[in-house]
This record gives C-alpha cells, structure tokens and sequence, in this order.
C-alpha cells in the first residue's frame, strides 16, 4: 500500500464558514462547526436516524481544497474499515443460507493455508483474535515486491499469538474473509456484498463507487488530507491493492450508510434477531475478557467495534480514524459522521452528539466545571518516570503525555477536582494545596497511582 502525501499550501479557516444544510441550523450545526474549526477538518456529514427514521442530514465545509469544492449531499467520502462492518453482514447472510458457520475453520474453504493457520476459525479473522501474521507494516505491505511477494512471505511469519488470546488488529483477517465469500458464494466478494446489500436497499452512489478506494475515478469524490505528517495539511492516498479491499475498500456518503443502518436494524439485511446479535456480540478472550482498540472502543464483535458499558452501551463502525457510524440499540439512536481527515475521530465526540437525544448521557460525558476551575489546573506536571501537559481548550481539559508518538486526549469531569478519559483506562484528580502552593495532580490507571507536581 504505497504512501502518497502531497503538501498542502495553507488554507483559510475561512473554509469551515461553508455550510450546507438539509435542515436549518440548530445547536447541531454549532456544535459541529466548532468541532470542525477546533480540528481543522475540512470537510464533513452527518446523519442522525431516530427510531429507525431520518430526523437530520448536513453537509458541512470543503471536499476538495485544492478546487475550491465545497461538501454536499452528493459528495461520497472513502469509509476506510467501516468495510469491514459490511463483511460482517454478509458473512451473517452467508450463515443465514445455511453456507457456512461462524465456528468453521477457514481451511475448510481455502486449501493449502500454512500448517499454524489451520485451527483459525472464521470468527475468529471476523474479531481479529486468530494470531495471524500481518501482511500490512504501517500503511505499507510488508514486501516492496506487491501484493503476490507480500501474500507469500505473509505464509511463512511466525503467528502473533495462540488464537482467541489477544487482539491484533491486522488487513489480512479480512484478506481471507474475502476469499472465503468469493469461494463460497460462487462470485466475488465485491459482487455478493453489492447484490446483497448495495443493490437491495438502493445505494446507488455506494454501488457506482465500488471498492476501488481512492484509486478509482469516482465523481464527487472527497479527497483526503491529513495532519498526521507534521503541522501542514496534507493530501493523503493509499495505494490499496484489490486482494485487501474487504478490509478498506469502499466509497459511500451518510445518507446511504443511514439507509443502511436502519435496513440492519429493521431485519431487511438479516432475518434473524440472533444474526444481528452475534454481529455485534465482542469475542470473549480465553481470560474472559473483552478487547479493542481503546477504552471506549472497547470490544471487536463481527467487523464492529463494541462500546460496552453500563448504561447507553452502543456498537460501531469505524474507518480510517475519520468516519464513525455509532449505533445506542437500547435508545433507538444511530449516528454518522463521516470526514475527510484522517485523525478527526469522530468517533471520539459522536456520545457529545447523543447528549442532545439521550437523557443521562451527560454522564457519560462529564459534568459542566466553570472555566475559572479548569483554568487553575493548566500546567506542565513533573512525575517520577514522566510529565503531562494539562491543557484548556473549549471548557475541556485534555492530557498530552511525554514521550514520542503520544497525542493529546480529553478529560471529562465529575466533580470540580475529579476526571476521567474515554479512550485510555486513567482517572485523574486536582488536589488544591494550600498557602498558595501549585495544585499536585493524582493519576489513577490500572492498579497504580501516580503524583505529579506543577511546575511554576
């Protein structure tokens, strides 16, 4: 998957000013237009679906800088691994035919697999859970020789583990999930998908895209950018070959994936209440525990992403860091944000969305402090291994650890002294000192504490 990245020249926020709605504008609309000044996203949709109807669509900012394009209903954005949500489905349908079982082994449809491959089942590529080596490194295949080279060499690497003991979240679990409905439904996987659920419920915007991700030539296509290579915007492409585009191939815009949502959840996709029960049921690891890629993301079921939690728990789709399907079954909500920067994250705010439909959900998503408090907790923390930069920003106070690679993430409250975080496991209190002293800062994560000082 070779890397293009060309630089940007500077760009006006006075894109994000650019607003085109479906509805009028309402605290929505502010919100996210705050979101997209504060991310510096160029170009965003939503959709909100309320007991299985439609209640709000827009469009916001820009699709294509360089042209000047701004985002409309017609715009299609590339979901990343939000395929992967779709596989899903249609091994699900495949189940419901009577084709295969989630308890199969892959073998059993694809000969000549290495000997360590064989007990894998195919729940266990669904989950990410096999142990399989991965055929990605970074956003590259892992031979500088192509796809065949890198498919042979992936053979021969040692597992990643015993299957069903961890987590690994790999492009070439998906690989084989495409070859396993090629082989059993007689067509392409592309084909089976598109008949079986593109065609069906009339996503003819997602149909024409096909799976060519950001290699085809798709009208009303969103470039993408990204932050991700230093300061400047950067337009980004992945050179995706055709053999890995189960895993992150498809085109699509919010109001067909809303379609889609709601067909799921109606049973016009899968017939049986016990399908979609297990399309969103996260493995269950030999420890007993569930696993995914964060706190908040915090189980992997059959190509979706399980927010599991007490209260509003919910399930979701997630691709490229930058679009989010979220759906709450217990409230009868599901929301869409799709963008087109990589490490927007909506997935990170969409609950914020929820609070607008949600009684309770302010809990989940922390108390309102005054800014006055907030502000006495902005500093730089000295521990004993580490530090911490405590930082402001549109009443919410958010962490950014020392070390390379880390990025901040934002703190939500529940009193005036006490925090906690969605996407790690950490907990964080204020200690007021007195005779004028800096406030000391306790980090709970784990089992262990951890006492950090401001310094002036």
């Amino acid at each position: 998957m070779k890397k293009f990245i060309t630089r940007i020249i500077t760009v006006s926020i006075a894109f994000l000013s650019i607003l085109n709605f479906s509805v009028n504008a309402d605290e929505i609309d502010n919100f996210l237009l705050k979101k997209l000044q504060d991310k510096k996203i160029p170009g965003l949709q939503i959709a909100i679906i309320k007991n299985n109807k439609i209640i709000k669509t827009a469009s916001y900012g820009i699709a294509n800088i360089q042209d000047n394009i701004a985002v409309t209903d017609n715009t299609v954005f590339t979901i990343n691994s939000m395929t992967k949500s779709f596989v899903g489905v249609a091994i699900m349908q495949l189940v419901e035919k009577g084709k295969l079982a989630l308890s199969d082994k892959a073998s059993s449809y694809l000969p000549n697999l290495p000997d360590t491959w064989l007990g894998v089942t195919i729940k266990q590529l669904l989950t990410n859970t096999s142990g399989l080596p991965k055929i990605e490194s970074g956003t590259s295949l892992i031979s500088p020789k192509g796809d065949e080279a890198s498919w042979s060499l992936v053979q021969t690497l040692p597992m990643l583990g015993a299957a069903n003991t961890q987590f690994q979240y790999t492009s070439t679990n998906y690989l084989l999930l495409g070859k396993i409905i090629t082989r059993v439904s007689g067509i392409a996987f592309t084909d089976f998908i598109a008949q079986n659920q593109l065609v069906k419920l009339g996503m003819k915007r997602t149909e024409s895209a096909g799976f060519t991700h950001l290699q085809g030539v798709i009208p009303h296509q969103a470039r993408g950018y990204t932050y991700n290579f230093g300061d400047e915007l950067t337009t980004i492409q992945y050179e995706l070959p055709p053999f890995l585009r189960a895993s992150a191939g498809m085109n699509s815009n919010v109001k067909e994936i809303a379609q889609w949502a709601i067909a799921l959840q109606k049973g016009q996709l899968l017939s049986k209440p016990s399908s979609l029960k297990a399309l969103w049921s996260p493995a269950v690891l030999e420890n007993g525990k569930t696993a995914g890629f964060d706190r908040l993301l915090n189980g992997y079921a059959l190509g979706w992403q399980v927010i599991e939690r007490v209260e509003h728990p919910a399930v979701a789709s997630v691709g490229g860091d930058r679009s989010a399907l979220v759906i709450y079954p217990e409230d009868d909500l599901s929301i869409i944000v799709i963008t087109n920067l990589m490490g927007a994250s909506p997935q990170t705010f969409i609950d914020e969305i929820a609070e607008f439909y949600i009684s309770g959900m302010e809990v989940i998503n922390g108390i309102a402090v005054t800014e006055g408090t907030l502000e006495n907790y902005v500093g730089h923390y000295t521990f004993s291994e580490f530090s911490i930069e405590v930082m402001l920003k549109d009443n919410r106070l958010s962490f950014l650890a020392s070390g390379e690679g880390q990025e901040p993430f934002i703190l939500y409250a529940k009193s005036d002294t006490q925090f906690f975080a969605k996407v790690v496991d950490l907990q964080a209190s204020f200690k007021h000192n007195v005779n004028g002293a800096a406030p000391s800062l306790i980090i709970y994560q784990g089992d262990e504490n951890y006492l950090g000082t401001r310094e002036r």
